[in-house]
């Protein structure tokens, strides 16, 4: 072989190589995604899970202000105030009180020129029940006091006043509220009674006043169906 063929054979064999490690034609080969850097993707989106049964509603005790008060009536003929003590139920203690200080503003009476009469009826499971005899009679006799079981409080003073409910236990010192009454169990109604009328009421019971020939009626456990309508004109009060 001649000399010049020996140089030519190695130069075309670089020729080749060369070709072969630019692929061949030149352009980039295509990218490939990595597996181990994945695109993300968004993540699923959990469908609404059912909204939970509301819990029905518990059902009120009697008397509760939560339901709507019973419809109370009176009764359509008259009883005297004095039958009262006759049908009514011993439950609480005589008062008992020393000294003569004033309480809640109702103080010693220093005369009757305004004497008039309020009600309050206290029912316990359709019973009614007597108030103490003797509810602001120790010492002297306040502006505001019973003279027996009837629940008719005697407001004697030396010129006109208005007393409250309010005023009144806090004498007799039984508590009074929106959800309890004088150590009694259940919630409570009240009612106001004038002019042969009565009402639900719905506000703070201390405010009520004791307004000449009212009835205040206060009523706890299962409600009497009716109530006696009074005779104040022949009361004599």
């Amino acid at each position: 072989m001649s000399f010049l063929k020996l140089v030519r054979r190695p130069i075309t064999l670089v020729s080749l190589c060369g070709l072969a490690a630019c692929g061949g034609g030149g352009g980039d080969p295509p990218a490939t995604a990595s597996a181990a850097d994945p695109s993300p993707q968004p993540a699923p989106v959990p469908a609404p899970s059912p909204a939970p049964s509301p819990a029905p509603a518990p059902v009120p005790a009697p008397g509760d202000p939560t339901m709507p008060p019973v419809q109370i009536t009176l009764a359509p003929g008259y009883t005297a105030l004095s039958a009262t003590v006759t049908f009514s139920q011993a439950n609480w203690p005589e008062w008992s009180h020393a000294g003569r200080a004033s309480v809640d503003g109702v103080s010693c009476a220093r005369t009757e020129d305004y004497h008039r009469h309020a009600l309050v009826s206290i029912y316990r499971n359709g019973t009614r029940l007597a108030l103490p005899t003797s509810i602001g009679r120790a010492a002297c006799h306040y502006e505001l006091h019973t003279h027996d079981g009837s629940g008719v409080v005697h407001i004697e003073a030396d010129s006109p006043k208005t007393f409250t409910l309010g005023q009144f236990f806090a004498l007799w010192g039984q508590p009074l509220g929106a959800t309890a009454v004088a150590g009694l169990p259940g919630m409570p109604a009240y009612y106001v009674v004038d002019n042969e009328k009565i009402r639900h009421f719905t506000g703070d019971p201390g405010t009520i006043t004791l307004d000449p020939h009212r009835e205040v009626l206060i009523v706890t456990g299962t409600p009497p169906a009716q109530v006696p309508r009074y005779d104040w004109n022949g009361s004599g009060l």
